[in-house]
Parts: C-alpha cells; sequence; structure tokens
C-alpha cells in the first residue's frame, strides 16, 4: 500500500488499494543508474535523465570517456558543489543556485559550460 509521510504523524497511508506495476518500459533497472563520481562525491541519477540533452556532455556518448571500468562510475574533476545544481539542470529543465551566486559565479559557469556545451 502506497504511504505518504505526515510531517507530525509519521507514515500513514494515502490509497486503500496497492498501486499497479509500472508498465514494463517505463521500469528501471539497475543498468539505467548511473554513478558520477564528482571530485570524491558520488551522485547517482538514471540514464535516461541525462540523455534527455543528447548534445551534451552527460546527455551524449562523450562521457564514455571519462568511464572507469574498475570503479564502474564516470569520474570528473569539478567542483561538487556547483555540479549537483547541473545535475538538478538535467532533472528538472531549470539552471538555479540557491546559494549566492556572486561568491561562486566564475566557477558556476565554468563548470556549466564544460558539462552544458
Amino acid at each position: 500500500m502506497p504511504f505518504a509521510r505526515a510531517a507530525a504523524v509519521g507514515w500513514i497511508p494515502v490509497a486503500s488499494a496497492p498501486m499497479p506495476a509500472p508498465p514494463r518500459e517505463k521500469q528501471r533497472g539497475r543498468e539505467g543508474l548511473i554513478v558520477l563520481n564528482v571530485s570524491g562525491t558520488k551522485f547517482q541519477t538514471w540514464r535516461d535523465t541525462l540523455e534527455r540533452y543528447p548534445d551534451t556532455l552527460l546527455g551524449s556518448s562523450e562521457r564514455d570517456f571519462f568511464f572507469h571500468e574498475e570503479s564502474n562510475e564516470f569520474f570528473f574533476d569539478r567542483d561538487p558543489d556547483i555540479f549537483r545544481h547541473i545535475l538538478n539542470f538535467y532533472r528538472t529543465g531549470k539552471l538555479f543556485d540557491p546559494r549566492d551566486v556572486f561568491i561562486k559565479l566564475t566557477g558556476f559557469i565554468f563548470t556549466a559550460l564544460s558539462f552544458l556545451v
């Protein structure tokens, strides 16, 4: 049975019947999960999330140049604090840095351009 978290109460049911299984083409297997190691900080996302933007570094086969077979992950030597916002762009289509943008504006733009152009 599906559950939703109520802030003060805990987990409560939101439906009286179990949810149906998703269609086969929408189920994500383990092979669809990608690990991105950005200077030691690991991010996980779905392959189809990145492939929404096929003309970018992460969305194209160009990312394969950064794949390390022994660790089964992609490694990028970039700032992970900034990269999380790049990954959120792939997820939402919106680029937003909630921190004081002026502090890391130069690094943010450099990192964004290296992944999105």
